[in-house]
C-alpha cells in the first residue's frame, strides 16, 4: 500500500537515509538508486525533493550548519556574557557533546574523514563556516567594543579561525583510533588542540590563557577517562 507522507517528514527521510549511506559506502559509491530502494519510493519521488545527489548533498550540509547553529545562536544572543565567556562557552557545548558520544564520535570520525568521503566533508564543512562565521564575527565585535580582543576584520578572521579549527580537527580525527595502540599519540593530540588555543589568542589579540577551546571534554574523548583537571588550559 502507497503511504503518503509530509512533504518535510518525506524529504528529512531521504536525508537521513542519504547520510547513513553515505556513511556505510562513502558518498561517490552511494548512487540515486541506492538512495530510492531504500526509502522504498519510485525514482520521480527522489526528483520531486532534489534535482541531483549533489543538490541532497547540499541540503545534507545545510541542516548540519542549522544543527551547529542551534547550539550557537542563544550563547552568542545572551546580553549578559561577555565575548570571551560566549566563544569559551561556545566551544565547551560542542565538546561536552562529543565527549558525551566519544564512541559514535570515534565511528564517524573513521568514516567521514576517508578518502571516499573527502567532497562530502568538503561541502559540509564549507556550509558550517559559512553559517558559524558570522555569529563569531559578532562575538568578535562584541570583544573589540569590551576591549578584550583587537581584531581589524572581524567578519575575515572568524571565517578563518573555523577553517583553521576544520583542519585541526580533521587531523584529530584521522588519528584517534591510534590512541589504544600508542597513548602517546592522545598527548600529541591534545598538544595540537592546546596550540590551536593558543593561535586563536594570538590572532584575537586576547589575554593568555583568556580562552579554553580544549577543556575537560576533550581529554576524555581523546583517553576516553574522567579527564584530569588540567585540561582546560592550553
Amino acid at each position: 500500500m502507497h503511504i503518503t507522507k509530509d512533504y518535510d517528514v518525506r524529504k528529512a527521510e531521504f536525508l537521513d537515509t542519504a547520510m547513513r549511506l553515505f556513511i556505510e559506502r562513502g558518498y561517490d559509491d552511494t548512487s540515486v538508486n541506492a538512495i530510492i530502494d531504500a526509502v522504498g519510493v519510485s525514482k520521480g519521488a527522489f526528483y520531486h525533493y532534489f534535482k541531483t545527489k549533489e543538490e541532497l548533498l547540499d541540503e545534507l550540509a545545510a541542516r548540519a550548519g542549522d544543527q551547529a547553529m542551534a547550539i550557537v545562536e542563544p550563547i552568542v544572543a545572551d546580553p549578559a556574557l561577555p565575548a570571551i565567556e560566549k566563544m569559551n562557552a561556545m566551544f565547551a557545548r560542542t565538546n561536552a557533546f562529543k565527549a558525551q558520544n566519544r564512541e559514535l564520535m570515534i565511528t564517524l570520525a573513521r568514516v567521514f574523514y576517508s578518502d571516499r568521503n573527502a567532497l562530502l566533508r568538503s561541502r559540509m564543512t564549507r556550509r558550517s563556516v559559512e553559517l558559524t562565521a558570522p555569529a563569531l564575527a559578532r562575538i568578535i565585535e562584541q570583544g573589540n567594543r569590551e576591549g578584550t580582543m583587537d581584531v581589524t576584520h572581524p567578519a575575515q578572521t572568524a571565517a578563518m579561525i573555523l577553517e583553521f579549527g576544520a583542519t585541526v580537527v580533521a587531523g584529530f580525527a584521522r588519528r584517534l583510533e591510534e590512541i589504544d595502540r600508542d597513548p602517546a599519540v592522545g598527548d600529541e593530540l591534545i598538544l595540537s588542540m592546546r596550540v590551536y588555543t593558543e593561535s586563536v589568542e594570538r590572532m584575537l589579540g586576547v589575554t593568555p590563557g583568556s580562552l579554553t577551546l580544549v577543556d575537560d571534554s576533550i581529554v576524555r574523548i581523546v583517553r576516553g577517562d574522567t579527564a584530569e583537571s588540567n585540561g582546560g588550559k592550553g
